[in-house]
């Protein structure tokens, strides 16, 4: 075994490991990359020499590494009174302080993964439809184990069953490298959806993260179209493409690329906040030093072609398998969001899905348009033609973009001015938001050969589109259904999950049951 350096440790504390005859004291000290834990010496109630290089359990921390929660009952309060972890093909467990088990599991979030969902988080209420597997969902719960409570959101990536090995490896993968992605961005919780814990039960993997308070853009464009001009205001739209340009240059200094961005993806963490905007959804994001997308096992990575219609960039849909494509695709994917904040129409039209496909993979972009001196400038316009500029080494960088004197006017006092704005902007209650076809229309795959949109989802190789969504057969991808040459979009969520409802009043919780379809 490697020398320990004890000193290194992130965090020690003792815990117990009960038998039938004795229980055992054991220190436990976490490091980076694992956990050890040696017996306490009883003669002298401390650890056997704090710089022991022989301890009886050392655990690895990797994401394949899963541990679990004991809780117990007090008065008022539930705690964690100990954790089991896996030792040579069985689990041992270890009881500890509550508070230590607590900076303990804290401190594990982000690198294993953690069983017994339903014993440490309750459903509040479902908050809205995900879209990063096949059944996804959004819930608002609360921690039982903290005090005054706090809540979070779970996004459940499905296991789907019945699938053949090459998909269940790249849905594997897809997971994988969103969890990767969101711990390289956890220190931009201001930037970025912020993971804080990763679960997987039989079913479903559990993304915990922080609950987002307002809404997306979409909802506040459809908003705005209530206002006299049906758009949101210059110095609000102004305040949000700097923000999102902000975000995209943390984002892009870390070599990642987002590869969906839209106004769904769009979120503010704050209400009536409109500089709080961050970045959510990384279930298509990937690394751009990725080796022509192809991971370990030489599995082409990750649909290489993929987004949303209307939002894609041109050397994405009109990829060369043997080519690469950097940051430059979420920077024109800033452009179209731009263009639809300045006009309020999308930079790609068209009646059918089909008709917004096929317009942004032509790329025609029409930017002579009469100014209005407000929302339609020469500055805007100029950085409108830089954004969506067909040409990925011409289209400026995100920093580049900071600088255009298009947001030179941004002034401290226009946060304020937004605040009261959005208080008092009505809110349409029809139903039936009307959002662009290409907005509905997130996260499925596109069969080149036939598409039926009324076949079932478990249909293999085939797609599932809302019924008053018709699409006709696309003709502009000839390729086979695993070629990168096709759109990958994820698909959208159309189950309601069955969930349960914990009475924290009652000793261990009355459930009741509740599903859907």
């Amino acid at each position: 075994m490697e020398y320990i350096a004890y000193t290194d440790a992130k965090l020690q504390f003792i815990g117990t490991r009960k038998h039938f005859f004795r229980d055992k004291q054991y220190y436990v000290s976490v490091f980076e990359d694992y956990f050890v834990m040696g017996i306490v010496n009883h003669s002298t109630l401390i650890k056997q020499t704090s710089d022991a290089q022989s301890p009886k359990y050392k655990v690895n921390i990797d994401l394949n590494i899963k541990l679990s929660w004991d809780l117990k009952k007090q008065k008022n309060n539930i705690i964690i009174q100990s954790f089991a972890f896996p030792y040579n093909n069985s689990y041992k467990t270890l009881y500890a302080d509550h508070n230590d088990l607590m900076k303990f599991k804290e401190l594990l979030g982000l690198s294993v993964t953690y069983e017994g969902i339903g014993d440490l988080y309750i459903p509040i209420l479902q908050i809205g439809k995900g879209s990063s597997a096949k059944c996804s969902k959004y819930f608002g719960l609360k921690h039982v184990c903290n005090k005054g409570y706090r809540e979070v959101v779970f996004k459940l990536n499905g296991k789907r069953t019945g699938l053949g090995t090459l998909t269940r490896l790249m849905n594997q993968a897809a997971y994988k490298m969103e969890v990767r992605i969101l711990k390289i961005l956890s220190p931009y919780s201001q930037s970025f959806l912020n993971l804080k814990e990763i679960y997987e039960g039989d079913q479903t993997y559990y993304l915990v993260t922080d609950y987002l308070e307002g809404a997306s853009l979409s909802e506040e464009i459809e908003r705005a179209k209530n206002l006299p001009d049906r758009r949101l205001p210059i110095q609000t739209i102004k305040i949000l493409m700097y923000k999102l340009l902000s975000n995209l240059a943390l984002l892009h200094e870390n070599k990642i690329i987002h590869r969906d961005l839209k106004p769904d993806n769009l979120m503010f963490a704050k209400k009536n906040d409109y500089s709080s905007l961050v970045l959510v959804d990384f279930g298509l994001a990937t690394l751009e030093n990725l080796e022509k997308y192809t991971n370990q096992e030489n599995i082409r990575f990750l649909f290489p072609k993929c987004g949303t219609p209307g939002y894609v960039a041109p050397e994405v849909l009109n990829l060369n398998p043997e080519n690469k494509y950097t940051t430059k695709v979420d920077i024109f994917s800033s452009g179209c969001i731009l263009y639809k904040l300045l006009t309020g129409k999308s930079v790609f039209g068209g009646k059918t899905f089909d008709d917004v496909l096929r317009s942004n993979k032509k790329c025609f972009i029409d930017l002579d348009l009469p100014p209005d001196h407000i929302y339609l400038t020469d500055l805007s316009l100029n950085l409108l033609s830089q954004l969506l500029n067909k040409n990925a080494k011409s289209r400026i960088t995100a920093r580049q973009a900071l600088r255009h004197p298009f947001f030179d006017q941004i002034n401290e006092q226009s946060t304020q001015v937004l605040s009261s704005f959005a208080t008092n902007m009505k809110f349409s209650h029809n139903g039936n938001l009307n959002i662009q076809c290409e907005e509905q229309m997130s996260k499925y795959e596109i069969e080149e050969n036939q598409v039926n949109c009324e076949m079932k989802e478990e249909e293999q190789n085939t797609i599932s589109i809302p019924a008053t969504k018709r699409c006709s057969l696309m003709n502009e991808f000839q390729s086979s259904s695993r070629s990168p040459t096709k759109l990958y979009q994820k698909e959208p969520s159309s189950t309601i999950r069955c969930f349960k409802l914990f009475d924290l009043a009652s000793p261990r919780g009355d459930s009741n049951e509740i599903e859907g379809e």
